[in-house]
C-alpha cells in the first residue's frame, strides 16, 4: 500500500517494485544494500536531460549560462523541495539515529532519494520514460526558468573567477558530522572552512569565504 502511494505521488508505476525499494533505503539503515549506487546514476542521468532540455530550449545562449541554469534546477534546494512535495520522508528507511535528525539536517538525504528514485526508473524502464519522468517532475521548475534570472553561488563564481585567471581549481574536501556538513579548501597555501545543511552548502560557504579573501587581497 505505501508502495502504491509513492507511485501516485510519483505518476510512474513500476514493474520492479525491488527498484523503488532500493531507492529508498537509506545507508544508516544498511550499510551494504542500499540507495547510493542509484542516487549515482539518477545524478548522472538528471544531469544529462536536464542539459539537454536546456539546449534545445535555449538555442542561441553560451555554455556558461546553460552550465549556470542546470546547476540551478538540479541544486539540492530544489530536489528537496521536490521531495518534501512528494512526502518522500515518510518512506524513506532510516536508522533511529537518523530519523531523529531534524528537517535541516535530513536535507542531504531527502535530496539523494530523488537522484535514486530517478535511478531506480531508468533501470525499470528506458531513457525515453526517464526524461518523461523526469520533465514532469520538474514541469514547474522549467516552464519558468528564464535567461534574465541569476543563478550564480559562491561556488560558481569562484570556478569563474580562477579560471578566467588561468588559475587552479580548489579541491573541496567535505565531511559530514552529527550536526551538519564541514567543507575546507585550499588557496595560496590557506586553509578555509565552511558548513551547512548539505554537502553543496557548505561548499557554497566555503567559497564565499574564499571569494572574500581574493577581493581583498585583489583591493
Amino acid at each position: 500500500m505505501e508502495i502504491k502511494a509513492l507511485e501516485d505521488k510519483l505518476g510512474y508505476v513500476f514493474k520492479n517494485h525491488k527498484l523503488l525499494e532500493l531507492a529508498l533505503i537509506h545507508k544508516s539503515s544498511d550499510n551494504i544494500s542500499n540507495n547510493e549506487r542509484l542516487e549515482f546514476l539518477g545524478d548522472t542521468i538528471l544531469n544529462s536531460i536536464i542539459s539537454e532540455y536546456l539546449f534545445l530550449k535555449f538555442p542561441n545562449e553560451k555554455e556558461g549560462l546553460l552550465t549556470r541554469m542546470r546547476s540551478y534546477l538540479v541544486k539540492g534546494d530544489t530536489l528537496s523541495k521536490k521531495a518534501n512535495q512528494i512526502d518522500i520522508v515518510k518512506f524513506i528507511k532510516l536508522s533511529k539515529g537518523t530519523a531523529m535528525l531534524s528537517e535541516k539536517r535530513k536535507h542531504s538525504i531527502l535530496e539523494g532519494s530523488i537522484e535514486s528514485i530517478i535511478g531506480a526508473v531508468f533501470l525499470d524502464s528506458n531513457w525515453k520514460q526517464t526524461k518523461k519522468f523526469i520533465l514532469n517532475l520538474f514541469k514547474q521548475e522549467l516552464s519558468s526558468i528564464g535567461v534574465d534570472q541569476e543563478f550564480r553561488d559562491s561556488k560558481t563564481e569562484l570556478q569563474e573567477l580562477l579560471q578566467s585567471k588561468k588559475l587552479e581549481l580548489p579541491k573541496y574536501v567535505t565531511t559530514e558530522s552529527s550536526i551538519g556538513f564541514n567543507c575546507k579548501i585550499f588557496i595560496d597555501n590557506q586553509k578555509f572552512t565552511g558548513s551547512g545543511n548539505s554537502k553543496r552548502h557548505s561548499e557554497i560557504a566555503v567559497a564565499k569565504e574564499v571569494l572574500k579573501y581574493l577581493k581583498s587581497k585583489n583591493g
